[in-house]
Parts: C-alpha cells; structure tokens; sequence
C-alpha cells in the first residue's frame, strides 16, 4: 500500500514527540548528552525521497488551512532529511560538550561550566584566563563543528530547494533579508544610545573605557552579580502563578504542565521546556535561583509552557506543532521581559524609589546590548553560509562584534555560535513581535496587564491560536502593516531614558 499524508502526519507526530523528550532529558540532567541519531533511524518512512512526492501531490489541489497545513508538513519533511543526515556528528558534539574539560590551576574544568565561571568571576585577569581557555577547546573542536556544518549544506542542497541559506528560508519561511535590514535599522537607531551608556556601565561597574572592553566583561556584566538576591525563584514560581490563577490561565494548565523544580543533577545544566503533545503534555523543568539571568530565564520558559500549554487542541497538528518558532519564542520574550518592567519588579521584588529606576535602566541596556549583538550574529550568519572557508571566519566574527557592541572578542569565539538554520533571526523578530504585544497589553489592561483578570481571555485567545500564524501575520492582527524594529527600539529607549 501507498505511502498517505495522514501516515506522514502521524509519524512525524510520534518523532517530533520523542526528539522533544530526548533533548529534554539531557537538558534537565537526566542524560549525559541526547542521542537523536536511533531516533531519525527507526524512521527511515520519512525520508523525503519517499515522503515528499505524497505531500507536493496534496498541496497541489489544496487551499485555506490544508494549504497551509500541508506546507508545514512538507517543511518539516525537508528538515527532517537535513537533521537525519547529520544526526551522528549533532550526537558526536553534544557527547563532546558534556565530556569536555580543560586543565586549569591543577584541576580539570568541564568546559559547559566555563561560560557561567566567566560571568562570576570578578577578578578580570582571571576571567581573560578563563575566556582564553574556553577559546582553546573551541578551537579543538574545529574539524567537528566545520564536518556538521558541510553536512548540513550538502544535505540542505540535495533537498532541490537551491544552496544552503535558500533552502534555509525555503524550509523556515524566513526572508532574512528583510530580517537583517530591520537589524540594520535598529543599529543604526540605537548606536549613539548604545555606546553612551556602555561607556557609563563599563566605567561604573569595571572601570574601563569603551576601547578596553573585551568579550569577557560583556558576560560579567550580563551576569550581574551584584544583583543576586534580589531574585528567589520559588517566590516568582509563587507570584506568577497566583497571577496566571487571577488571569484565568493557570501555570499548571489542568495538569497539562509538568512542572518539576530541583537542583541541577550536573553542571552546565540549565531550565527547560518541551512540548513532548502539543497542548496535552508540556514539561517544565526549573532550579532554584537567585540570580538575575536565572529569574529572567525562568520566566522565559514559563511563557513558552504557556505557549504550548494553551494552543488549542482542535488545531491539526501541524498548526500546533510547527511553525514559525519566532511565535514561541515571543511569549517567552513577554514574559521573559516582566523581569525587565518596573511594575512586575516593584510587585514582586519590592525594588522602590531611584533604585528601580538603576534597576529598569540597566535591564534596559543589557537587552540592548543583547538585540545589537543578535543582529551581529545575523550578519555573521549570513555571511558564513556564503563562505567558501568557514573556518578561516574568526577574524570577520570579532570585527561584527566590536562595531555592534563595543566589546573586543577572541576571533576563535565564533565556533560558540557556529549554529544552523539561521535561529537567531527568529530570535530577532521574536523581539519585535514582544514588543507589539507589550505595547497592546499595556495600552488594553495597563502596565500590570501580567495581573488584571481582565487580560486573561485576550491572552487565552492570543495563545489559542498555536503555529496557525507566523510572526508577520500577527504584527498585522496588532495593527502594524510589517514587522519592524521601531517599537522593539523605542521601547528600549523609554526605558533607558526614563
């Protein structure tokens, strides 16, 4: 019997379900590393050779959301040849980032933990030390990253979608050259607000000049230190969810969100979400902190437990499931961002007064730094899947990054962000998305829209709608003709300002 869509549709269901466990477990600590590769084997089925033809048949004669669906569907097929094709060396990696160390002051470091030791190390020589260290594995780790990203190229090319970056946009829907252009505009708006307040921080907080910055002070002063304390995640676990209760939208969703709160079981681990069913089984995995990334990251993926936990269940599953990740990712920014918004700090971590103020300016310009370096990375990015020597990349890494953000890096940092299928570019409409639906929220319930009951069934029904749209789409239904970098950017500036 012939191969039908409903059988690709029910499969790539089940494997969508256990790849989202498997990386889940290994996030939370469970595992040492994921292993994919089992996982795309026992579904040989999929392949797009065989799976494909049936899907392109459909869309054919289609139209409205079957349309829609079958396009998902078939973007996901294409995804999951390149995803299979390089499953072994994406297992070779993850093995390598779990298992390796570094020889420092008589001892072995992991090198997972050396980001999180660079930003808690106050003495600046040795967090040079530390950076340099982190720079050295990388550098070991060369001939892997580059084999994974050959394959993925060749895998991506045999799809018939064209070279590397067209068939990325083909599958992601993404025109990244729109996505950069915003991303120029936001810098070039941003950059005299941008360096004169760098200028301040860096004085202030390390007492250097722009012109000495260099990479690893740009994660110290992400981290925050001198903020710890100000954050308990188990009051935000409480405060949040007595105002999820107050909207309507519980965080434990009916028992839909599997929420488990316990010490990391290895180092380097970090708080997680997974839609393993798309709404009926979504595990939220957090730890105790009391840091300010820590806070912010938590409420980062309480907004995307949220996102899973509400799409509705009478979407196909490819309105979901997949989709334009951009969506996801913007429920998280919103709730990411409370951590950012003087009302929610003043609510729940009491801050009052000029300290508020110092508090919401700063948060301000670490997301600053953050969406400038982003659009760095865009550009980088772009420029890679071009190249013809990604590995001789390092220099032109570290010139986007000091023109962006001011900070001096080691040119071979860049194989920490060698990654796939341009994510940050859907990190960066994600901002801009957040943004409109911040500015509708506050305008509708006011600035503490995270607690008026009365936004409970705008954000349900918000929420409802799963993948259906992509981020352009919903910019439109907040009233914007396209998805810009305007309000992301003034929203920014009141707060700096301010």
């Amino acid at each position: 019997m012939s191969l039908t869509v409903g059988e690709i549709r029910d499969r790539a269901e089940r494997l969508h379900a256990a790849l989202a466990e498997e990386v889940f477990e290994a996030r939370a600590g469970r595992k040492t590393w994921p292993q994919v590769r089992p996982l795309y084997a026992s579904q040989g089925v999929l392949e797009f050779s065989t799976s494909m033809p049936v899907i392109q048949r459909e869309l054919a004669s289609a139209g409205g959301d079957e349309f829609r669906c079958l396009q998902r569907l078939l973007g996901w097929v294409a995804e999951h040849h390149v995803r299979s094709a390089n499953a072994e060396l994406d297992d070779e990696f993850e093995q390598w980032i779990a298992s390796a160390t570094m020889p420092h002051a008589e001892s072995q470091i992991p090198v997972r933990t050396l980001p999180s030791l660079i930003g808690t190390t106050e003495d600046r020589s040795a967090r040079r030390e530390l950076e340099a260290l982190r720079s050295e594995a990388l550098d070991d780790a060369l001939p892997l990253q580059l084999d994974r990203l050959n394959r993925w190229r060749v895998a991506s090319v045999e799809l018939g979608f064209g070279e590397y970056k067209q068939a990325m946009q083909r599958l992601t829907g993404l025109n990244l050259a729109v996505v950069l252009r915003e991303g120029r505009r936001f810098l070039e708006e941003t950059n005299d607000l941008y360096f004169d307040s760098l200028g301040q921080y860096l004085a202030k907080f390390l007492g250097l000049s722009v012109e000495e910055a260099e990479g690893h002070d740009a994660v110290w002063l992400g981290r925050q230190s001198w903020s710890d304390g100000l954050c308990d995640e188990s009051a935000i676990l409480e405060s949040v969810g007595n105002d999820l209760r107050d909207l309507g939208l519980p965080l434990e969703a009916e028992g839909r969100i599997e929420l488990a709160v316990e010490a990391f079981p290895s180092p380097g681990m970090r708080p997680s979400c997974a839609a393993i069913k798309v709404p009926d089984r979504v595990r939220l995995f957090v730890t105790p902190t009391s840091s300010a990334p820590g806070c912010r990251t938590l409420l980062r993926e309480i907004g995307r437990a949220l996102h899973w936990a509400y799409t509705s269940p009478a979407l196909p599953f490819e309105l979901r499931a997949l989709g334009d990740e951009s969506v996801v990712d913007t429920h998280a920014t919103l709730f990411g961002g409370l951590s950012r918004s003087a009302s929610w700090i003043r609510h729940v971590q009491g801050i009052e007064g000029e300290a508020l103020g110092e508090h919401v300016r700063f948060a301000a310009f670490l997301e600053l730094y953050a969406v400038r370096r982003m659009v760095a990375r865009l550009t980088f990015d772009i420029e890679l899947s071009g190249s013809d020597r990604p590995g001789a990349m390092g220099p032109r890494w570290a010139e986007l990054m000091l023109e962006s953000t001011g900070f001096r890096h080691d040119p071979r940092s860049f194989l920490a962000e060698l990654g796939q299928r341009f994510g940050v570019a859907r990190r960066l409409r994600a901002r801009m998305l957040a943004a409109l639906l911040t500015r509708e929220l506050e305008s509708r319930f006011d600035e503490d829209w995270y607690r008026n009951p009365s936004t409970g069934p705008y954000l349900g029904d918000w929420l409802a709608g799963g993948l259906t749209y992509d981020a352009r789409e919903l910019a439109t239904k907040l009233g914007e003709p396209a998805l810009t970098s305007d309000e992301l950017a003034a929203s920014i500036r009141r707060r700096l300002e301010g």
